[in-house]
């Protein structure tokens, strides 16, 4: 696979093998790159890898360890990957990895409303780098359901940076008045 020219050249190669040693342990049928890699705000050894990828079927639980430690075996040149695995035509996804950080194979020990977003974000600004566009794969997250998304993020309590849910608000008023998902890079410099 060729990654292409939008992707951030720093992050080219780890791309191709992250989807190369992903297809190795499960069926894949397609990976998108979103978050500021996408959007071209993506700030080397700042920004974290937002991925999403999609399998043929439901995985059993040790595919979903074979994908994590795969995840986690190849070194990200970026702060993290964050990984997160959905069964094809699935709602909720089945596995979140935060390299270096957290691996959930259970989509309840996840607040909801971050996989929302994703998929929103996702929705308008993501890089096939396996498999067709996005709106092939996913349906649209509709806009009553972002609201409610958007609502749940602003009464969260967990923030790891203290910036966090400033920053989020600061996406979450953009996007009511635009319609349109910024980059955290953008979002904070109107916070």
């Amino acid at each position: 696979m060729t990654v292409v020219a939008d992707v951030p050249l720093e992050l080219a190669g780890y791309l191709d093998e992250l989807v190369q040693r992903l297809s190795e342990v499960v069926e894949l049928d397609a990976v998108y790159l979103f978050g500021s890699a996408a959007q071209g705000a993506y700030e080397h050894g700042r920004s974290d890898v937002d991925v999403i990828a999609v399998t043929a079927r439901r995985s059993s639980q040790a595919e979903k360890e074979a994908i994590a430690g795969a995840a986690e075996a190849l070194p990200c040149p970026a702060r993290k990957l964050e990984l997160v695995v959905y069964a094809r035509e699935a709602e909720r996804h089945e596995l979140n990895v935060n390299t270096g950080e957290l691996v959930h194979f259970d989509p309840d020990e996840d607040p909801r409303f971050w996989f929302v977003i994703d998929r929103a974000i996702a929705q308008q600004h993501s890089i096939a780098l396996l498999g067709p566009p996005w709106e092939s794969v996913f349906a649209p997250v509709t806009r009553e359901a972002i609201e409610q998304a958007l609502d749940e993020a602003a009464a969260f309590g967990g923030w790891d940076d203290p910036l966090g849910a400033d920053i989020a608000a600061a996406r979450a008023r953009i996007w009511r008045e635009t319609g349109e998902w910024v980059s955290k890079a953008e979002a904070r410099r109107s916070a």
